[in-house]
């Protein structure tokens, strides 16, 4: 259900913005251009990471993998610790998503390397606005390309809230829309001593069943 969630926004950007005639070239100039070292990025195989991160404590993480005939979804708990320089960790969710260095270079520590990123970051939005409800799945897409009245602004105010990593195309985020996502391969998890959330040991053959 996260996932639907999350690629609802994703959704929206290509739906309504076909709708409503806002082209590619609008919404890229809206959205925020982040970068990332080009050496991190450089170990993935074309594997892009999105991370949505909604008001009320709301965020999921997942990488979408093309195999050539399909894509794979793996779902990341935003509560998945990641080794940082100097050998601390910390949550996904406790790292920033406009300078998602930390993140990208984490994950590639865990096995999990990316080539490209999005991020949408929702979680100063109020929950009880249309945008809120939006990042929360309160409020459907369909609503809202059936009646568009406001859709102009409220596009404009998704585009704003996202951070693209270097190479990462709008176009790449709206191919998201045609991911079925209802079957995502979930990263296995369990806790530490010390209540730190981490890999499980079956993480491996997880891993090679999503590539």
């Amino acid at each position: 259900m996260l996932i639907i969630v999350g690629a609802t926004l994703f959704v929206l950007i290509a739906s309504v913005a076909a709708w409503i005639g806002i082209s590619i070239y609008k919404i890229d100039h809206a959205v925020h251009h982040v970068a990332v070292p080009a050496s991190l990025l450089a170990k993935g195989k074309n594997d892009l990471l999105a991370i949505v991160r909604g008001p009320d404590h709301f965020e999921q993480v997942f990488v979408f993998h093309d195999t050539g005939s399909h894509t794979n979804v793996l779902k990341i708990p935003s509560s998945l610790a990641l080794p940082l320089t100097g050998g601390h960790k910390a949550a996904i969710d406790s790292l920033s998503l406009h300078k998602p260095d930390a993140i990208i270079s984490g994950l590639d520590h865990l096995g999990i390397p990316v080539t490209h990123y999005v991020g949408v970051d929702l979680h100063m939005v109020d929950p009880n606005s249309n945008l809120g409800k939006l990042a929360t799945g309160k409020l459907s897409v369909t609503s809202l390309i059936s009646d568009p009245t406001g859709t102009t602004t409220l596009l404009e105010q998704v585009a704003s809230h996202i951070y693209l990593g270097p190479g990462t195309p709008v176009t790449a985020v709206l191919s998201l829309m045609n991911v079925p996502t209802a079957h995502p391969v979930s990263v296995p998890t369990s806790k530490d001593v010390h209540g730190t959330v981490v890999l499980a040991s079956a993480f491996p053959t997880v891993l090679r069943s999503f590539l």
